[in-house]
């Protein structure tokens, strides 16, 4: 039993009253309090003793409190203050009072299209703006999705998100319910994780079962990697947009800027979503029918109702009819033998006598004129495409805008041009986005708003890499946002440049490029010396007991082929064992807790042993740690 760290009734800081404790999660403590200064009511977030013992979590969550106070998005749950009293480091946020939508998909709601649409607008807004400002949620979730009192959804823990992932012992299925596949595959999370995870979440809120379902944490995280998001025909109008958001790779998924925008498209206002949770008793009629649970898989019958076709009727309003009209002589009294003639019912009056004695004439122009006013009308309708069938919208992404007109002129749609935007994935000159998006339905003459790639942005190499370590270029590219690698089959002979350093920059089919797209990988080709050749030296050689002359031939090798012995470098940290193997003219790999790291410490052992005589230029195995 974990004992709270604040009692009720306990000031905090000399300003806020602790009320009572609403709960305690991986990360942090939550305390329902009052600000005695402003005399309202606040969340306390106080990290878990556990993690406040490590200097790194504390410094992170000073850190990120000071940051999230400076945000404000009408989507993003509000940072006040944050302290610390007693080594218990606390954050102050607003109290949202209604609820989560963890708890209105725990009671078995589901939400309509439109319901979904809007709320996956507003999330993805919300993440779009922290994305921007440096922040990453990484553990978006139903119960971080929060509303006010007036229903409208906030976007919760911020500054928590990811603090104690690397102190948490196991994954609970609840932990890894929403994780994206890069998470799953323990990569680091992104921006695009986020928008992956929303996915996960608008598909339960529409249908009331997850995406991905399993009896175990391994279960769930493989059903989810290079796996496409299920289809469902709850989603409607959605599902391409929720597929596009849940791609497995992240470089082709949406962002979340996109995923607002294209959300925002397939709901006909601006409105932020209004969602109340559920309040007061259940009727006792209601109680009789079970709720089924959202983790719930398979066919949902339709009810009563719906199979009768009753619960959609609308009502009937009741049909005005007219009283029958009976025409008058001059004198004003009705036909002999028929009844006397009565008002007519809901507020129609009769017709003054004598309206049917008017010309046939008129009425002929009169119907003539309609006629012509219909057929001129129905043109203009048809023009218009009021009456043509409902076209589905094309996905134009990664087309260029010729190729797209091209493809739209069958349906009668047109295109036209926004932006231009940077783009590290889309090629130049294709498109990158669309308003609306691709499976919307509409009539021909519909303008299609396309973005297109400016491409991706140009990142300057660095000067000095020629003649470099690995590990040096590496570390100096990555400064300039680009990736190396340094592959043991990629090498170059090379006069000037020493063995085992880099003699060329390659990327693609450029070598030594001035300039790469930002996040690119180059690979570094490591020098192996002075090409090696043959020299043939003729003697000529005589003889007393013969007149011909032979030729022998002598070679010489320019460079020291042969063996030589493995050397000892065991704890030699990466300069000297760079020193080494070129003193060795051998090349070199690393595995273990640091090959991944550019500036690795030291030499656990290596591969083949100290003293072993292996081939010149040969790779051996170095196992490294951080």
């Amino acid at each position: 039993m974990v004992f709270p760290t604040f009692v009720n009734g306990h000031d905090l800081a000399g300003r806020y009253r602790i009320l009572e404790q609403l709960g305690v999660g991986d990360t942090a403590e939550v305390y329902l309090a009052e600000d005695l200064s402003l005399h309202r009511t606040v969340t306390v977030k106080v990290l878990l003793p556990s993690l406040a013992a490590h200097e790194g979590v504390r410094r992170a969550f000073r850190d990120r409190i000071v940051r999230a106070a400076t945000l404000s998005h009408p989507h993003l749950a509000r940072v006040f203050d944050g302290g610390q009293e007693s080594g218990a480091i606390f954050m102050i946020t607003e109290y949202l009072e209604g609820g989560s939508l963890e708890d209105i998909l725990s009671s078995g709601r589901v939400l309509s299209v439109d319901d979904v649409a809007r709320l996956g607008r507003d999330v993805a807004s919300a993440l779009s703006y922290v994305h921007a400002n440096g922040f990453v949620h990484a553990d978006l979730s139903p119960d971080k999705l929060l509303f006010d009192d007036e229903g409208r959804v906030r976007v919760s823990d911020i500054a928590l998100a990811g603090l104690g992932d690397a102190y948490r012992d196991r994954l609970s299925l609840e932990d890894v319910r929403y994780l994206s596949p890069e998470q799953a595959l323990a990569e680091p999370a992104g921006p695009e994780s986020d928008v992956y995870s929303l996915a996960l979440i608008l598909f339960e809120a529409a249908t009331g079962v997850s995406a991905f379902d399993g009896l175990s944490v391994d279960a769930v995280l493989r059903a989810r990697i290079n796996s496409p998001l299920p289809v469902r025909v709850e989603l409607g109008t959605l599902d391409m947009l929720l597929a596009q958001a849940a791609v497995s790779d992240p470089r082709l998924r949406l962002n979340a800027e996109q995923f607002s925008n294209r959300l925002g498209a397939a709901v006909n206002d601006s409105a932020p979503l209004t969602l109340h949770n559920l309040h007061g008793e259940v009727p006792i009629l209601a109680q009789f029918t079970p709720t089924e649970p959202r983790t719930s898989i398979g066919f949902r019958p339709p009810s009563p109702d719906q199979v009768a076709g009753t619960a959609s009727l609308p009502m009937t309003p009741p049909v005005r009819v007219r009283a029958p009209r009976f025409d008058e002589p001059d004198g004003g009294a009705p036909p002999s033998g028929t009844p006397p003639r009565r008002s007519a019912p809901y507020g129609y009056e009769p017709l003054p006598p004598g309206r049917t004695n008017r010309p046939r004439r008129l009425g002929y122009l009169v119907a003539a004129a309609l006629i012509v006013i219909l057929a001129v009308g129905a043109g203009a309708v048809w023009k218009l495409g009021l009456l043509s069938q409902d076209h589905v919208v094309p996905n134009l992404t990664n087309l260029t805008a010729t190729q797209a007109s091209q493809l739209l002129k069958g349906d009668g749609f047109t295109l036209t041009v926004n932006q231009h935007q940077v783009s590290q994935s889309v090629p130049v000159n294709e498109i990158l986005d669309q308003v609306p998006a691709a499976g919307a339905k509409a009539k021909s003459g519909l303008v299609i708003t396309v973005t297109i790639s400016s491409g991706p942005t140009l990142v300057k190499l660095p000067t000095g890499l020629l003649g470099r370590s690995c590990a040096f270029d590496t570390a100096k590219l990555a400064l300039a946002r680009i990736k190396a690698q340094c592959p043991t089959s990629e090498t170059e002979s090379s006069a000037t440049v020493p063995v085992g350093e880099v003699a060329a920059v390659l990327y693609r089919t450029s070598r030594n490029p001035v300039s790469v797209p930002r996040g690119a990988t180059v690979v570094l080709a490591l020098s192996k010396g002075p090409s090696t050749g043959t020299t043939t030296t003729t003697l000529p050689s005589t003889g007393t007991t013969t007149s011909t002359t032979t030729t022998s031939t002598t070679t010489t090798t320019l460079a020291g082929e042969g063996l030589r012995a493995m050397p000892n470098v065991v704890g030699f940290d990466q300069a000297q064992v760079i020193a080494a193997m070129k003193k060795a003219e051998l090349y070199y790999e690393t595995k273990g807790p640091g090959a991944d790291s550019p500036a690795w410490k030291s030499v656990v052992s290596e591969e083949p042993a100290a003293g072993t005589m292996v081939k010149w230029h040969a790779t051996v195995i170095l196992n490294v740690q951080e």
